[in-house]
């Protein structure tokens, strides 16, 4: 027998013929219409492959790699994997839920490149826009910072001495791809909206000249942009995500302030220490409610919620008969749109480009680091989440974790390739 839980479930993402355990059961009113599941023949992807995931996701678990992770595949607009491993909070022995929520940390900026496009497809934003014409404020900066000049501590703290005059406004298209130079972290005061602070972004220091390079600014890009569609849409931030996005994604699960019971099953931040798991304790990354509403991070959600999300891109804009962006959006989306500025964190990675706040690989032989297929386009979170669309493979794919390690990262992405046999 199939509980009424696990048949919500079956009726929207399904369990890809997974037998999950008791406590990997979600909770009812969960599933969503738009990625029922399929047996992995079906969609060309072989099951040996991606029942071999298991074993490397417990075996990674097993080494202290990972406390726990959620993971969930689709090809072709079908579930063929969603599982849960480990544990949501190893201080207490909680195991992980296929329901369970996660920092999104920066991979809530792939949302806002959406918010972004749909206000491109509204005819309020162009790309060349100088951001100025949305906030007269932030026309110019303090300065640049002068080549050569070490970076201080924190933020803005150089002399006008280290400084050059900004040589051309920021446009949209440099904060969406993060080639603006705004890359210093604010420094807010409490209680402040986007419309309060945004503007006083003008006192910070541009770490270069804009459009010159790329530098990705965690903090600070995203959340202008953030600010512009309140401003072209007339709405709050996070309001309009719920309406344009959320809601007709089936995001049900995804937020900046969650409910109690979404707080109850989100996945603690722990880092390795002694034998086992230690607290992060970051605080204000866990969803408390705040005014500020920003762009580059701070939504909390689910791997469903996630894997809609990218079925969404995958489908050129379009799920659950309606479309979310244009299929023109979403190619710009992912079209490279800073040539060879974009080389990694490191500055060490070929083949990868860069589109509206997401990284893209051009050349996947020489893009050893982002081992996905050409085309394949998505973004991470500091806490270890990440999701990417492949239009090629036609596979969208999301990877849950509390704790960031690259190994598991890169194990993942090649399994996920790797089970693509037709």
């Amino acid at each position: 027998m199939i509980n009424l839980d696990r048949r919500a479930l079956l009726a929207g993402l399904g369990a890809a013929a997974l037998s999950q355990p008791a406590w990997a059961t979600p909770r009812p009113g969960l599933a969503v219409p738009g990625v029922p599941a399929a047996p992995a023949e079906h969609v060309g992807m072989s099951a040996a492959r991606l029942k071999a995931i298991d074993a490397m996701m417990n075996d990674f678990i097993a080494r202290k790699k990972i406390p726990g992770a959620v993971t969930a595949i689709a090809r072709h607009n079908r579930l063929v994997q969603f599982q849960a491993y480990g544990q949501s909070d190893p201080s207490a022995g909680v195991a992980m839920r296929l329901d369970s929520t996660f920092p999104m940390m920066s991979s809530t900026k792939p949302v806002t490149a959406v918010a972004l496009l749909q206000q491109i497809d509204a005819g309020r934003v162009r790309l060349d826009d100088p951001i100025s014409k949305f906030i007269p404020e932030l026309k110019t900066f303090r300065g640049v910072v002068k080549a050569g000049v070490a970076p201080p501590a924190w933020g803005s703290d150089y002399t006008d001495d280290q400084l050059e005059p900004q040589m051309r406004e920021i446009t949209i298209k440099d904060l969406a791809t993060h080639t603006s130079g705004l890359n210093a972290f604010p420094r807010r005061e409490p209680g402040e909206t986007l419309g309060e602070a945004v503007p006083r972004f003008s006192d910070l220091v541009l770490a270069f000249q804009p459009g010159s390079r790329w530098g990705y600014s965690p903090l600070t890009g995203a959340d202008v942009l953030a600010r512009v569609v309140e401003i072209t849409s007339g709405q709050s931030y996070d309001l309009y995500l719920q309406d344009h996005i959320f809601d007709p994604v089936g995001m049900t699960d995804t937020t900046y302030v969650p409910m109690d019971e979404q707080r109850s099953r989100q996945a603690k931040l722990f880092k390795p220490g002694g034998e086992g798991w230690v607290p992060m304790g970051f605080a204000g990354f866990n969803g408390e409610p705040s005014p500020y509403k920003p762009g580059g991070f701070g939504l909390i959600s689910t791997a469903r919620d996630y894997l809609l999300f990218q079925t969404m891109l995958l489908n050129e804009g379009a799920i659950h008969g309606r479309r979310i962006l244009s299929r023109e959006a979403v190619a710009l989306m992912h079209s490279n749109l800073i040539g060879n500025l974009y080389s990694g964190f490191d500055g060490d990675e070929q083949g990868l480009g860069f589109g509206v706040l997401v990284q893209i690989v051009l050349d996947s032989a020489k893009a050893v680091k982002l081992p996905r297929a050409n085309g394949a386009y998505g973004w991470q979170g500091a806490f270890g989440t990440m999701t990417w669309t492949d239009p090629a493979l036609d596979v969208a794919a999301t990877l849950m974790m509390s704790f960031p390690d690259a190994d598991v990262q890169r194990e993942f992405q090649l399994a996920v390739r790797s089970a693509v046999v037709d």
